[in-house]
């Protein structure tokens, strides 16, 4: 019996020590190598980058660049931590949003799923830009490991400040700090 309860104290240090997450989406195949490797560490220059909203409009990164902070969020329909964190996305963007914050949705869920994306992005009043990317070329740029959630902090000058992977209750109000820091 000792070695059960050891056992399993194991296993909860375990998934407590690794934040929540949803870990990496499974992949088609070994993510692509790109020549943006150094812009995916912090300090590094984001790399621009354009999709479709599920709106049916083309959005890009270069267009909030110089006037916006933007928060780039890898999320999944599936993802139970992103979910859990999408509500307090919402309300950090309504509060900041006119200070010159955004945040872009880049939803991982395959094209099968859209369906899906739209129901999730109505049900969460997520009213900033969710985005498609179908292709997988942003999230092999900015997240090859394809965790979810997983957010990358960009200031107005196109500079990542902060890269973060999972999700944990009290999370946002260190992000809502940075996103301050970012705007002042």
């Amino acid at each position: 019996m000792k070695h059960i309860v050891t056992a399993m104290l194991g296993v909860a240090s375990l998934a407590v020590a690794g934040g929540a997450g949803c870990g990496p989406e499974p992949a088609a195949g070994p993510a692509p190598q790109t020549a943006d490797a150094a812009a995916q560490k912090s300090g590094g220059s984001a790399p621009d980058f354009s999709l479709k909203s599920t709106e049916g409009k083309t959005v890009r990164l270069s267009d909030y660049l110089g006037k916006s902070v933007v928060l780039i969020d890898f999320w999944s329909t599936t993802c139970d931590p992103c979910l859990a964190e999408m509500p307090h996305l919402v309300d950090l963007y309504k509060a900041k949003k006119d200070q010159g914050f955004v945040v872009l949705a880049v939803s991982l869920d395959g094209p099968e799923s859209l369906a899906d994306v739209n129901r999730v992005a109505h049900d969460k009043e997520m009213i900033f830009p969710v985005l498609l990317d179908e292709e997988t070329t942003v999230v092999a740029r900015y997240n090859p490991k394809r965790e979810m959630p997983f957010s990358v902090l960009i200031d107005k000058s196109g500079t990542i400040i902060e890269k973060k992977a999972g999700y944990t209750p009290g999370d946002e109000k260190v992000l809502a700090s940075q996103v301050d820091k970012a705007l002042h």
